[in-house]
C-alpha cells in the first residue's frame, strides 16, 4: 500500500485514484490542538473499494502545523508520497480500528509497512526504541496533540501489540475516587485474568443504597471525559489505560451521567473524539419551546428515550457488520443480536418501522439486489401491518427486517434517514408482531444497545441491571455480557444489589461497599461467591438484613405462640422443609 499526501489539492486526489494498486491519502484538516494543527483526514482505496478507517495525526520535529509543513515539501518538489526522508517525525491514528481495518484486507505484513512508513509511535516506542522518536514522543506536541484525545490514547498503547499478533487486552485498573464523606478511597479493578481458571471480565460493586456505588461510576466517567485532570493526585486512574470506549447502560429514573462528550460537568475544550463515550437510558437531547416560541436544546427524561436508541443501536449493529466486516471481532453483530436474544424471546427477525411514504427502493442496496430472488422472499423484505385497530392515524406501518441474512442487501445509510426511531424495535414470528414483557423488552434494549456501541478493548459501566429484570433474565443477561466480552475484549463494572450476579463472579471480582461509623471500606468477600450459596452472599454484604431478619422474625413470633419449636414444626405438618426444621429447633434451643 501506497501512502500520499495530498492536502487540498483534488487533481492529484483523482489522479492518483485513477492508478491501480492500494493507496492511503491524506487530505488537509485546520483542526487545532492548543496550536497544533497534526490532524489529516485519510481516504483509503483497497482493491477499488473505499475503506473506513478514520482520522491520522503526524508530529514533525520544530513543527506547529503539519500540513504548512508539507505543502512547503511540496512546494520544493517533493512529490507527496510517504515515508518523508530525512526528517523526524511519528505519527498516531485516531483509533486502533485504522490499522485493524487495514489489517483485514491486506494482512499482517504489509499493514506492518504501512505503520512503519508512518511512523507509528507505538512501532516506535514499544518496538524500535529509536531514540530520536522517543525525544518526539516526550515532547509537548506529542502530549497536547497526537495523545489529546482517548482513542488515540488507546492506539498508543495497542497498535504495536495488534501489529506484532499479540493480544491485546484490557489491563488491570486501579481508579481513586472521593467517596459520600470526601474521603480518597482506591478501588482495584483486576481485569488481567491470563494467569487464572475463573474468569475475571466483568467486576461488580454492591452493598446498601447511600454507600456510593452509582457515584463511583459517575465519577468514572466524569475522570475519563474530563482530559484535563490527568495530573489530579486524588482523583483518576492511576496508570495510561488501555481502553478505546466507555459505554453506560442505566435505566434509573434518578441518575445523572453524562448523556454525551459534550455533556461532561467537567469539560476541557473541544474534541474529535465523541464516540469514546456512549450513554444508554431515559435521558436526551430534546428541543424545549419558550412562551415566544423559541426553542433550546434542553437534558430531558422521556420513556421513549429507550425506544429510539435501540432502534439506532439496531441499525449500527447493521452498519459496523457492512462497514467493518474484514475485522474479525467487529463482525456478525446482528447475529450475535440473534443469538443472544432467542435465549429469551422466541422470534424470526428484529424489525424497525419507516416512513410509510418513503420508495422501498432506496433502502436496499442495488449493488445487491441480485440475492433478493435467491435469498429473501419477496414477502421477507418489507412486512406490512395493518394499524387501523390500534386507532393510529395511518393504516398500514411498514417494517424492515433487519437480519444475519440480509446484510449486503440493505442501505444502511438510507434506513437511517427513513427509520421511525421513535417506534422502537419490533420482533417478528411468522410475520407478525411478537409481545414482549417489560423485563424482555428492556433485557433486548440492552443487548441491542451493547453491541451497537462496543468495539475491541470498551468498558461497559451498568448501574443496577436488575431494576426490571426477573432473576432468568439476570443470568441470561450475565451470560451474554460474558460472551461479548471475550469476543471485544472487553470489560463490565457493574453497580448492583443483585445476589443472583455476585453467584457468577469470583470473590476477587465482587467489591463489597461497606459504611462503618460514616467511614467507607471496600472488601472481598472472606469466601468464594463463584457458584456460592445466595444467602451466605446476602449475609455477608448486606448484614441479612435482605434474606433472613423477615424470616426469622416470624419464626420469633411462632416460636412464642406456640409455645416449643416441636409444636410449630408439628403445626406446620408439610408447609416445611429440612432447612426450616433445623432452624426453628436451633432458635427454641437458643442457639441461633
Amino acid at each position: 500500500m501506497r501512502v500520499f499526501y495530498v492536502g487540498q489539492d483534488s487533481q492529484k486526489r483523482l489522479a492518483l485514484l485513477k492508478r491501480k494498486g492500494d493507496l492511503l491519502l491524506l487530505g488537509f484538516d485546520r483542526w487545532d490542538d492548543y496550536d497544533y494543527k497534526t490532524t489529516f483526514p485519510v481516504q483509503c482505496r483497497i482493491e477499488g473499494e473505499d475503506v473506513v478507517t478514520g482520522a491520522i495525526k503526524i508530529l514533525f520535529s520544530g513543527e506547529k502545523v503539519s500540513y504548512r509543513y508539507l505543502d512547503s515539501l511540496v512546494a520544493q518538489g517533493w512529490d507527496g508520497e510517504f515515508p518523508v526522508r530525512n526528517v523526524n517525525y511519528v505519527s498516531v491514528p485516531s483509533n486502533t480500528t485504522f490499522y485493524e481495518q487495514i489489517d483485514g484486507y491486506i494482512g499482517n505484513a504489509a499493514t506492518l509497512d504501512v505503520a512503519r512508513t508512518l511512523n507509528d509511535a507505538s512501532l516506535k516506542r514499544w518496538i524500535d526504541e529509536e531514540p530520536a522518536s522517543l525525544d518526539l514522543i516526550e515532547s509537548e506536541g506529542f502530549r497536547y496533540s497526537l495523545l489529546r484525545e482517548r482513542g488515540a490514547q488507546a492506539a498508543y498503547q495497542s497498535v504495536w501489540k495488534l501489529l506484532s499478533a499479540a493480544d491485546i487486552n484490557v489491563g488491570d485498573i486501579q481508579f481513586r475516587f472521593l467517596d459520600p464523606q470526601g474521603e480518597c478511597q482506591k478501588l482495584n479493578l483486576d481485569f488481567d485474568s491470563a494467569d487464572r481458571l475463573l474468569p475475571h471480565d466483568i467486576h461488580v460493586l454492591i452493598g446498601p443504597n447511600g454507600v456510593g456505588k452509582s457515584q463511583t461510576l459517575m465519577q468514572m466517567v466524569e475522570h475519563w471525559l474530563d482530559l484535563s485532570a490527568e495530573d489530579d493526585a486524588d482523583v483518576g486512574f492511576k496508570d495510561p489505560l488501555n481502553i478505546n470506549q466507555m459505554i453506560v447502560i442505566s435505566y434509573s429514573p434518578f441518575e445523572r451521567f453524562p448523556i454525551d462528550s459534550e455533556n461532561s460537568v467537567k469539560q476541557s475544550g473541544g474534541r474529535q473524539d465523541h464516540n469514546i463515550y456512549r450513554y444508554f437510558g431515559l435521558r436526551g437531547w430534546q428541543s424545549v419551546f419558550d412562551n415566544t416560541g423559541s426553542s433550546k436544546k434542553k437534558i430531558r427524561l422521556s420513556h421513549s428515550r429507550p425506544k429510539i436508541n435501540a432502534a439506532r443501536s439496531l441499525l449500527a449493529c447493521l452498519s459496523d457488520d457492512q462497514v467493518y466486516g474484514a475485522i474479525k471481532d467487529w463482525s456478525a453483530k446482528v447475529e450475535t443480536m440473534e443469538r443472544v436474544l432467542r435465549t429469551a424471546i422466541d422470534f424470526d427477525c428484529a424489525a424497525v418501522a419507516v416512513d410509510p411514504l418513503v420508495d422501498l427502493t432506496t433502502l436496499l442496496n442495488p449493488d445487491s439486489l441480485f440475492l433478493l430472488s435467491k435469498k429473501l422472499p419477496d414477502n421477507n423484505i418489507v412486512v406490512r401491518l395493518n394499524m387501523e385497530a390500534e386507532g393510529t392515524d395511518s393504516r398500514e406501518r411498514v417494517l424492515i427486517p433487519i437480519g444475519s441474512d440480509r446484510i449486503e442487501v440493505l442501505n444502511s445509510k438510507e434506513l437511517s434517514s427513513s427509520i421511525l426511531a421513535g417506534k422502537g424495535i419490533f420482533f417478528l414470528k411468522n410475520g407478525s408482531v411478537v409481545e414482549l414483557s417489560s423485563g424482555q423488552r428492556l433485557f433486548a434494549y440492552i443487548v441491542i444497545n451493547i453491541l451497537g456501541a462496543i468495539r475491541r478493548n470498551s468498558l461497559i459501566l451498568i448501574d443496577e441491571p436488575e431494576l426490571f429484570l426477573h432473576p432468568t433474565l439476570e443470568i441470561a443477561f450475565i451470560s451474554m455480557l460474558k460472551d461479548l466480552l471475550i469476543s471485544y475484549r472487553s470489560k463490565a463494572l457493574l453497580a448492583t444489589h443483585s445476589l443472583v450476579t455476585v453467584r457468577e463472579l469470583p470473590r476477587g471480582c465482587v467489591h463489597v461497599f461497606e459504611k462503618e461509623e460514616k467511614k467507607l471500606f471496600i472488601n472481598h468477600p472472606p469466601f468464594e461467591t463463584f457458584g456460592g450459596d445466595m444467602q451466605r452472599i446476602s449475609s455477608y454484604v448486606f448484614g441479612d438484613k435482605s434474606v433472613s431478619k423477615p424470616f426469622e422474625s416470624w419464626i420469633r413470633q411462632k416460636l412464642k405462640e406456640f409455645g416449643t419449636a416441636d409444636r410449630l414444626i408439628e403445626e406446620l405438618g408439610d408447609n416445611i422443609n429440612e432447612e426450616m426444621i433445623i432452624q426453628i429447633s436451633a432458635m427454641g434451643a437458643g442457639k441461633w
